[in-house]
């Protein structure tokens, strides 16, 4: 499973954590307080006052988040709102917004060749920003699009400055993956347009679902989707610019749901993993066992292996 296609809590706004599945508005406050480095009481939320009172006390944590069972010590959290019915997560119920809430998105702030980025935001990149405008536009239309550049630019995302400099589409495909608003090493939180599922997309500024329902269809449709320029095709002008600063379309971090049988079905070993995928060799960043909720498969796959016959014959597949 892809993290990047997923929210972020650790860095999505109270507005986004609001639109999950089941999610509540005191859980979401209280989300909030538990990762931010105040002690301010978002409303609805809690800080230390409420978290030393409990019968069994501790403090606000005021740090980020480091797994996503974390939040199960959040106020207004219980394993009903974040697993639904499915506690024992075989899919076999419906489920809460887990599969939908990450803590391990990051991406470094580089293009896809790992080249320092044109920072729109800094007035001293822009003569880099004309020089490699002019890699793939003719002089005159580099002079035209710089002069809707202000001297002194502020833009919110890379998708602002699409619209601000009134760059074609095609232009924009181009030098898309060369621009940031950002001098920051890393970028995290941000959701993966090419694929994160509707009821994320859902959770993004301003998108209401026939937006939604239009992006998961180009998205279906198309196989170029190198940039994020592909969602001004898709939204308008007010709701991609709204999207702009928390969307990619990159991905470094992947979680797995690892099932392990022995040969005569007699034994069985269940593992939850998240891989990091950046600097070439995937690294594990998260390992626990989830043997203790039980065998999530078809039961035929066991019944089959202790038959003493191929796993093939059976029906593979979540409950």
């Amino acid at each position: 499973t892809d993290e990047a296609g997923k929210i972020n809590l650790n860095s999505a706004s109270l507005e986004m954590l609001l639109k999950l599945p089941g999610m509540t508005s005191e859980l979401a406050a209280s989300i909030i307080d538990w990762r931010d480095e105040d002690g301010d009481v978002t409303t609805g939320g809690a800080e230390d006052e409420y978290y030393l009172l409990l019968p069994e006390p501790y403090n606000c944590k005021n740090a980020p988040f480091e797994t996503v069972d974390e939040i199960l010590l959040v106020k207004g959290a219980s394993e009903e709102l974040l697993y639904g019915e499915d506690t024992n997560r075989d899919g076999r119920l419906t489920g809460g917004f887990y599969d939908y809430i990450t803590v391990y998105s990051v991406e470094a702030n580089t293009d896809s060749e790992g080249n320092e980025r044109i920072n729109l935001s800094d007035a001293s990149a822009r003569a880099t920003l004309q020089s490699a405008l002019q890699e793939i536009v003719k002089e005159d239309r580099v002079f035209e699009i710089m002069n809707n550049v202000p001297m002194s630019p502020s833009y919110a995302s890379v998708m602002d400055f699409y619209f601000g400099a009134r760059l074609t589409i095609e232009e924009f495909e181009q030098i898309a993956d060369q621009l940031t608003v950002s001098d920051d090493e890393t970028l995290p939180g941000l959701v993966n347009v090419n694929t994160a599922p509707k009821e994320v997309l859902l959770c993004l500024p301003e998108l209401e679902e026939a937006d939604v329902d239009a992006l998961v269809s180009y998205r279906q449709s198309n196989n170029s989707l190198d940039s994020v320029a592909w969602v001004a095709k898709v939204l308008d002008r007010e709701k991609a610019t709204a999207i702009g600063p928390h969307i990619t379309v990159r991905s470094f971090q992947y979680s797995a749901d690892i099932i392990c049988l022995s040969g005569n079905g007699r034994a069985y070993k269940r593992y939850q993993a998240v891989f990091d995928t950046q600097g070439g060799q995937p690294a594990v960043v998260y390992w626990k066992s989830l043997t203790r909720f039980g065998w999530p498969l078809e039961e035929d796959i066991v019944a089959t292996l202790r038959k003493g016959r191929p796993i093939t014959e059976a029906r593979v597949g979540m409950r």
